[in-house]
């Protein structure tokens, strides 16, 4: 990659671990929390799965402002909504107020995926399946890192709040360095401009600094190929929305079923920090996967038969995980954190690929909004079965989702799906 490639690659992919640092912390401290609030796993389900919603939902419009306005203007103002956020969730007096500072956080985090993917997919041009790779990876440090962070929060302060702060200062820093950080053909945020400046010469200046894609866009509107959606693009969306529910029921009830079904994490004079530690190990290894995925994507001629391959392997492990204990969970957990975070960088490779450089935004948008915000259905879910049966038959319910997506994600690439989409193009 070129230098100034590099640079918002790296940039965009630090937004990425904190944006998912952000949204991790609750799983982390699920069991602290419910016993604070006198919570039921159903009720800090519904909570949860507000938040992820919103998560999910805040991705259309998003989507739509980056590829209006920029994608560095959404990741300041994102990264800075989030650390103010997270701070209001530290200091939330009662279970209320945590629901409603906590659907903020949702709201802020949703800006990130559109965002810090189109800036990748508009201006990265050589190497692209790598750039995608360290984005994966380091969102894989926000995954395996925060539940760590928040376990030392409860055992050195007593407190859950102490993890939601601290990331919270530490994204008010990252807020402004991305403001400061000048990337090529990005407008920086100003509120003065955005909120003061005439329609006509904001349009102007947008024009100069974005370069062609307004016009671009005025194209695209007269493009045939605009109201046509490829069945392969289609296929990937219904990917996307399988996929989401195992990646939100894992993440969420990770640390729960640690602490439930290892005896040693059980018995621990301090379960909650153990089961953090242990979830870190797990979902340390999905740097691996996110590397791999991104790797082998720029390897592959067709790269569309890698999902098929990632959740033939996906969706047994799962049903492994619903029925082992001890250190044959854990072992048998590592493997699918090896495996499955290979799925995201390669995901979203071929979003980019489908989807015209003028909407990268609003296709990233749509994706993210499948997984996180239908995906978010899994922490209901989850939460319920968890009281009801127990988390281990919530693991098994994942295990059908992933033998479905296995099934679905054959059809991507198949001949008819890609005859269409090379008389297509692009959509949108």
């Amino acid at each position: 990659m070129q230098p100034h490639e590099l640079k918002l690659t790296w940039l965009a992919s630090f937004s990425h671990f904190i944006t998912h640092g952000y949204m991790t912390l609750l799983p982390a401290v699920l069991i602290v929390i419910t016993a604070e609030h006198s919570l039921s796993f159903t009720e800090i389900g519904i909570i949860a799965n507000i938040g992820y919603f919103l998560y999910g939902l805040g991705s259309f419009p998003a989507g739509y402002l980056a590829d209006k306005y920029g994608s560095k203007r959404m990741l300041t103002i994102g990264v800075g909504g989030m650390a103010v956020s997270s701070i209001l969730v530290g200091l939330s007096p009662g279970a209320v107020a945590f629901a409603i500072t906590y659907a903020m956080l949702g709201i802020f985090a949703s800006i990130h995926h559109p965002a810090g993917l189109s800036l990748i997919a508009r201006r990265v041009e050589t190497r692209k399946g790598k750039a995608l790779g360290i984005h994966g990876v380091m969102g894989n440090v926000g995954l395996f890192m925060t539940p760590l962070v928040a376990s030392y929060g409860v055992k050195y302060f007593g407190t859950w709040r102490a993890a939601y702060i601290i990331y919270g200062v530490i994204g008010l820093a990252f807020a402004m360095i991305i403001q400061m950080v000048k990337i090529d053909d990005e407008a920086d945020l100003s509120w003065r401009k955005l909120l003061r400046m005439p329609a006509k010469e904001t349009a102007r200046e947008d024009s100069e600094v974005l370069g062609t894609v307004a016009d671009e866009t005025a194209k695209a509107i007269k493009s045939p190929a605009l109201i046509i959606i490829p069945i392969s693009l289609l296929l990937l969306y219904l990917g996307s929305v399988l996929s989401g529910f195992i990646f939100r029921g894992s993440l969420t009830f990770f640390p729960t079923l640690l602490q439930s079904e290892v005896h040693f994490i059980n018995i621990h004079d301090e379960p909650v920090y153990m089961a953090g530690i242990m979830t870190t190990v797990v979902l340390s290894l999905g740097l691996f996967g996110a590397w791999f995925g991104g790797y082998i994507t720029d390897k592959m001629k067709r790269p569309e038969f890698l999902p098929f391959y990632i959740f033939i392997i996906v969706a047994p492990v799962l049903y492994l995980i619903s029925t082992m204990i001890n250190t044959k969970l854990l072992l048998i957990s590592c493997l699918f954190s090896l495996v499955y975070y290979a799925w995201q960088p390669a995901q979203n490779y071929l979003i980019s690929k489908y989807t015209r450089k003028t909407s990268h935004g609003m296709g990233f948008g749509i994706n993210f909004f499948l997984i996180f915000g239908i995906g978010s259905i899994a922490t209901y879910t989850g939460g319920h079965i968890t009281d009801e049966y127990s988390v281990d038959r919530f693991y098994m319910i994942m295990a059908v989702i992933g033998a479905v997506a296995a099934l679905e994600n054959i059809k991507t690439p198949c001949s008819v799906a890609r005859l269409v989409m090379e008389r297509t193009d692009h959509w949108m």
